[in-house]
């Protein structure tokens, strides 16, 4: 049995179209596990007529991505998995071909202890957007890569594991890292203890760049409002849940240095946007005045 994890949150037509996906699939013995955190707009309902043996569990909004799987992880572990079983973390704004769970499945099988990762391209600008990642601590940056072998870790967009493995890594820690990066600890755990990656090249998945819930600082006008962004669980770069990443997951070695550098980016961004906030409204009162 391949068990699906679909975090979910008010994107009713994304996950509806994501569950007609499911319905073409060659490969049928699968069993959905909707991790639903607080959605308001049917989607839960509505993927319960469309896969009537689905699972629902529902959150209040405050699940998040981490809190989301670790409530699937919880649920699964309750569940008395074999080693004939699999499990599929995934996102519901991808799109994918007919075959994509049958080749997942069978490449894991043919992979013990391992994570098999998906390759996503964005469908706008047709360019990679994801896949298996090499970490570069001593450099703190990130970057994909084609290579198995050079992967240390990868987000849960499209990852295949064996459903022990899954259950022995031990799940998220959804107060410590409730969003972003809380896949990559995941990964890089599994990493240290001795899991492999494997990247297989027919295993594809095509995303709606815009779908994304990440944002930027744009058009702020209120200094309050650009210390909310930066300091939100929406913000991939919120640099209180960066520094809990490298505390959990850098090696010692790098972590002081990569602290040093996500708070003085932190600070120098803070100096920045309040000058560049106090121009902006110091030039609008100037032009009201004229």
């Amino acid at each position: 049995m391949l068990y699906i994890l679909l975090p979910v949150h008010n994107r009713r037509d994304i996950t509806y179209q994501f569950l007609q996906h499911l319905k073409i699939q060659t490969y049928t013995n699968y069993h959905v596990v909707l991790l639903d955190d607080g959605s308001t707009d049917g989607t839960a309902e509505l993927a319960k007529t469309i896969i009537p043996s689905i699972t629902i569990l529902k959150g209040n909004g405050t699940w998040w991505w981490a809190g989301a799987l670790h409530e699937g992880y919880k649920w699964l572990k309750n569940n008395s998995c074999t080693e004939n079983d699999y499990v599929l973390i995934i996102n519901d704004d991808v799109i994918f071909k007919h075959d994509y769970l049958h080749i997942g499945v069978e490449t894991l099988k043919q992979h013990p202890k391992t994570l098999v990762i998906s390759t996503v391209y964005g469908i706008e600008s047709g360019k990679q957007v994801d896949g298996g990642t090499y970490m570069d601590w001593k450099h703190w940056k990130s970057s994909l890569v084609t290579d198995s072998s050079k992967v240390n870790c990868a987000s849960t967009r499209g990852l295949f594991i064996h459903a022990l493995d899954f259950i022995t890594l031990g799940g998220f820690y959804p107060k410590l890292l409730p969003h972003y990066t809380s896949d990559y600890e995941f990964t890089i755990r599994a990493h240290r203890l001795g899991f492999r990656f494997h990247i297989e090249p027919s295993l594809v998945l095509f995303v709606h760049e815009t779908t994304s819930g990440i944002f930027h600082f744009r058009d702020e006008t209120s200094y309050i409002t650009f210390l909310r962004k930066l300091f939100s669980k929406k913000y991939t770069l919120q640099p209180v849940y960066l520094s809990i990443f490298v505390v959990l997951a850098c090696p010692w070695k790098w972590k002081l240095k990569n602290l040093l550098l996500i708070w003085t980016s932190t600070l120098w961004k803070i100096v920045r946007y309040f000058f560049i906030i106090h121009y902006k409204n110091v030039k609008q009162r100037i032009t009201q005045w004229k």
